[in-house]
């Protein structure tokens, strides 16, 4: 059976989601593929050779693991993957002999939520496969215990925007769903990522040093997350939704969360045609993205001259799906 789950993208709120203000995210059409089958012995078996990383191949029996090859940074696939296959045999009730084979088209580190599309799809398969019919929101339910085991923490965001697709709006802990429109989008990507620990550390000390300033800064984000959600809900001006982008980069900027790298793919984009285009996640690398209608070309040729990688997608109601049988 072959299983398949989105990425996300935060469209508005990061940092100030923090401070109890609504953030958006929605799924993206970048998709992890996760093909598998049952065995008769009891052993895992997990092969990742296409997620933008070195080829990877495990098994492993109990405690056991045999490595394939040198797995380099894919060592936070077989934590996660064997986090969701250990959930589902504890809920299944018995072990069971497991094969799996991943790729994706979402690079790691990047932001996207690369992890919890591996996650996702991976208890959707295993859970098919032993007839448990579990629904999507079960499915989120157990990725955010698996990304909580791995991680030490999980807002459950990721997971539900793969498990379930769409935009969701989410503050204080409330998460609402809402059908998110087809938006062209062009990410992106520094090549680097930053660390999301010591950004938001670097947000609370200018807090504290600033408080008046950056809780108006805070207000600003959290209004800009309000009205973008009405308009994605009602499908309405792109030219508006462009324009919140722009300003909410600016309040980023404001904080000090950009680089010089994601303000040059930024203002790239914006020369060359994009209606609007902002950071997205913690910042200090990662990824930006643009809103191209009609001009993805372009978008995606200026990004590449200013020195990032381009990916080209859309928003997408789709969340976690069963490919082929």
């Amino acid at each position: 059976m072959l299983v398949s789950a989105p990425g996300k993208i935060i469209l508005f709120g990061e940092h100030s989601v923090v401070y109890g203000k609504g953030a958006i995210a929605s799924a993206i059409d970048l998709r992890t593929y996760t093909d598998g089958k049952l065995l008769n012995e009891k052993i895992i078996k997990i092969h990742a050779n296409d997620l933008k990383i070195p080829g990877l191949s495990i098994s492993f029996s109990e405690e056991e693991v045999f490595l394939g090859t040198d797995y380099g940074k894919a060592g936070f696939v077989v934590s996660y993957v064997k986090s969701a296959i250990e959930r589902i045999f504890t809920e299944y009730g018995s072990r069971k002999g497991f094969e799996i084979s991943i790729k994706s088209d979402i690079p790691v580190g990047a932001g996207l939520g690369s992890s919890a599309a591996v996650v996702v799809p991976t208890l959707k398969l295993l859970s098919e496969l032993l007839e448990m019919k579990l629904k999507n929101e079960e499915i989120a339910r157990m990725g955010k215990e698996v990304e909580f085991e791995v991680q030490g923490s999980s807002s459950g965001i990721d997971p539900a925007v793969s498990a379930l697709g769409g935009g969701l709006y989410f503050k204080k802990g409330k998460i609402e769903r809402f059908s998110a429109p087809n938006l062209p989008l062009i990410v992106g990507y520094t090549g680097e990522k930053g660390s999301t620990k010591i950004l938001l550390e670097k947000v609370k000390m200018l807090k504290e040093e600033y408080p008046g300033i950056v809780n108006d800064i805070m207000d600003a984000m959290g209004e800009i997350a309000e009205k973008g959600k009405k308009i994605l809900g009602e499908n309405g001006d792109l030219n508006e939704l462009g324009a919140l982008m722009n300003i909410n980069n600016g309040l980023l900027e404001a904080i000090g969360v950009s680089t010089k790298e994601l303000s040059e793919l930024v203002f790239a984009s914006r020369i060359s045609g994009a209606l609007g285009a902002k950071i997205t996640g913690a910042g200090g690398g990662g990824c930006m993205y643009a809103l191209a209608p009609n001009k993805q070309r372009e978008v995606e040729t200026a990004i590449k001259i200013a020195g990032g990688i381009p990916i080209r997608t859309k928003t997408t109601d789709e969340g976690v799906r069963i490919e082929h049988e």
